[in-house]
């Protein structure tokens, strides 16, 4: 025979079941409403608490059948069949084992069978909340995808902004680089054209003197007292013009040196080892936040917390001792900064708890950290209070109290 769900429908013996044993029942406990073998009958009246009647599980005015409920009914975490809810956790099920470690000091722990919530008359698993769970749910799923996809785009537009900011800086340089290639090709034309004119000028000097001289040699050579004269008067004229031209050449005798001159800002840029953009995170509260599906009120202060073992910070060389956090903060940047009272320092953690940077050390022993502003750390020492910023040493200002009255 199936029952509703697929599972096979058959009596085995409860406590051999947690043994993981498969044993026939052939009892049933009316006041526990538990099957029970022979040898497990006997023992379960012995260590069982209340009264109990035992009747034969074939007896047709009293049939308890078992319904496969696919580990349902079981610990997940020790494989145990459920036994007893804890009303302090919220509502959990818990097996023996999990009452023994998690449940020994709550107040309010009772059997299954014995508790008002799983009366067998109230129906808490209702079809219309059933209906509603699935409903929120499945709109969920959608929003989910719904997100992934606008990640998805926002990531691209956040891509394609720094391509278009690239692209922009990229035409400036283009610009500014045709700009300067004009001005390169007037300024080359204009000393091309000095130069070539103090060339001209020096050529026209030096021809002039050359034939000057020539005829100056015949006539002091041939010419009679009067050509003498005149010659004489020319040549005075002659080398007064080539003095004139030889000064108006040095005037001309300069080199020009060409550099470029960048904005402030730009300046800045080029000094910077990499582009300062960061990818910043920040978290929007989504409309489904707080909304219940169905109306049922879930005290989450009650739920059970795991308790996970992790080490916050690893001793390493320079520490004398062995580490002892006594502070924790959370800097805005999400990174950690933690106190480590057994080395007298303070280290800042990353996301993955790495160390980011070097330690500081202290000379007395630091007791606990805070962050105020932005990037700014108080950290409270024995007899005094350290002030620390990124552009800043870090001071030290002392509380004017006696030892006394410290805390």
């Amino acid at each position: 025979m199936d029952d509703a769900v697929g599972g096979k429908v058959m009596n085995t013996c409860v406590p051999c079941e947690r043994d993981k044993k498969t044993t026939t029942a052939t009892l049933m406990c009316t006041a526990c409403d538990e099957r029970l073998c022979h040898d497990c009958s006997k023992h379960h009246k012995k260590y069982a608490l209340g009264k109990h009647v035992f009747v034969d599980i074939n007896n047709s005015d009293y049939v308890k059948t078992l319904v496969d409920m696919k580990g349902y009914d079981r610990c997940k975490d020790h494989s145990r069949g459920l036994v007893y809810v804890c009303q302090d956790h919220n509502k959990e099920l818990c097996c023996d084992e999990c009452l023994f470690v998690s449940h020994r000091k709550c107040n309010r722990v009772e059997k299954i069978l014995q508790s008002t919530s799983s009366n067998g008359q109230q129906r808490a698993f209702n079809d219309k909340e059933v209906r509603c769970i699935v409903a929120e749910v499945e709109r969920l799923a959608i929003e989910s995808e719904k997100k992934v996809e606008e990640n998805e785009k926002q990531a691209n537009e956040l891509l394609t902004e720094i391509n278009n900011k690239k692209q922009y800086v990229i035409a400036l340089f283009d610009e500014a680089k045709t700009r300067i290639q004009h001005e390169l090709s007037v300024g080359k034309a204009t000393d091309k054209g000095r130069l070539e004119k103090r060339k001209d000028i020096a050529n026209s000097v030096k021809s002039e003197l050359e034939g000057f001289g020539a005829v100056y040699k015949q006539v002091l050579e041939h010419g009679n007292d009067n050509e003498k004269r005149i010659i004489n008067a020319v040549s005075e004229t002659i080398l007064t013009k080539a003095h004139i031209s030889i000064i108006e050449i040095k005037q001309t005798d300069y080199a020009i040196s060409r550099s470029l001159e960048w904005d402030p800002h730009m300046t800045s840029l080029f000094n910077m080892n990499s582009l300062k953009v960061e990818l910043k995170d920040m978290r929007l509260p989504g409309p489904s936040q707080g909304v219940q599906a169905s109306g049922r009120v879930v005290d989450i202060r009650s739920l059970v917390l795991k308790q996970e073992k992790s080490t916050v910070l690893k001793k390493e060389k320079g520490d004398k001792s062995n580490t002892c956090v006594t502070g924790l903060n959370f800097l805005p940047d999400g990174r950690i900064a933690a106190i480590d009272i057994g080395n007298n320092k303070c280290v800042i953690l990353d996301a993955g708890l790495q160390r980011s940077g070097p330690p500081y050390r202290f000379k007395e022993r630091p007791c606990d950290v805070t962050c105020y502003g932005d990037t700014n750390l108080a950290v409270t020492l024995r007899y005094g209070i350290t002030f620390n910023t990124p552009q800043k040493e870090i001071y030290v200002i002392p509380i004017n109290v006696s030892k006394r009255s410290q805390m």
